[in-house]
């Protein structure tokens, strides 16, 4: 499906065509890979492989002339991610200092690399994914930075529609993630405020309706309703997007406290 979707944005419905059919065989192949024995349980093509993970980590990342803190940060997150041990991140270390270098031969690590897991093309896109960890470490990689990377990936034996479609699946795979940590940023805003009790005082429940600006015989789904009204008015979050001044948005945010502690006393009270 993706590389049918690449492939008709790039080229109409004959790129739609031999998109899925890439697709298919791309499927075929990680099915077949993940069915056979993993050459990386071959000590030395272990070896092989974080090497040359580490080493076009360094290339990649010093492609744009300067290597980033946050593509250190990259780097250190993908030694996580590998379960790295003690003495495996020292020499990973030393791998990303040696890739960064202006001498570095970038070809032959591709080349020995090949030679070690050969008949493994599935290693070969393992290696792209950890590369484009670091160059989207930044956001988005500079044009230095991206022309480097299809040449390694072509050195590494992914053409040119295969790159494509694995950096879009990326992209996409990426965007997803953010998304989901911004939803859960969401939520634990959310229990935040209405999880437990504020600490703004609501010293009665005569208070707590008055608050709200309801009767004492409201029913729950009018309390309710009151409520996420009036928050949705004050919430801080939504008058920082306007610009308010900073007194305005404290004023705000004491008043979504109270609003909360005087729901909170009304729900104890009625148990609901």
């Amino acid at each position: 499906m993706l590389g049918g979707a690449f492939g008709f944005m790039v080229g109409g419905p004959l790129g739609g065509l031999l998109g899925a059919a890439f697709g298919h065989n791309l499927d075929r192949g990680g099915q077949k890979a993940t069915e056979e024995p993993d050459i990386l349980s071959d000590g030395r093509a272990h070896g092989v492989f974080l090497a040359t993970a580490f080493q076009l980590m360094g290339y990649i990342a010093k492609a744009d002339g300067r290597v980033s803190e946050l593509e250190i940060a990259a780097a250190r997150a993908m030694m996580d991610h590998l379960q790295l041990n003690a003495a495996q991140r020292r020499a990973a270390i030393d791998c990303f200092t040696e890739g960064k270098q202006p001498g570095f031969a970038a070809d032959a690590a591709i080349d020995a690399f090949r030679n070690a897991c050969r008949g493994r093309p599935a290693l070969a896109q393992r290696l792209l994914n950890l590369l484009l960890n670091i160059a989207y470490a930044d956001g988005g990689p500079p044009p230095a930075t991206q022309t480097r990377l299809a040449t390694v990936a072509e050195r590494l034996g992914i053409v040119r529609l295969q790159f494509e479609a694995l950096q879009t699946l990326f992209v996409a795979q990426r965007w997803a993630q953010q998304q989901s940590r911004q939803t859960g940023s969401n939520q634990s805003h959310d229990q935040r405020t209405h999880g437990r009790r504020p600490t703004t005082a609501v010293n009665s429940l005569a208070q707590a309706y008055a608050v709200l600006g309801l009767e004492k015989d409201a029913s729950p789904d009018d309390i309710k309703l009151a409520y996420r009204r009036l928050l949705k008015r004050h919430h801080p979050d939504k008058l920082a997007a306007k610009g308010v001044s900073a007194a305005e948005l404290a004023r705000a945010t004491e008043k979504t406290r109270e609003l909360t502690a005087a729901y909170e006393r009304i729900r104890e009270a009625r148990g609901f």
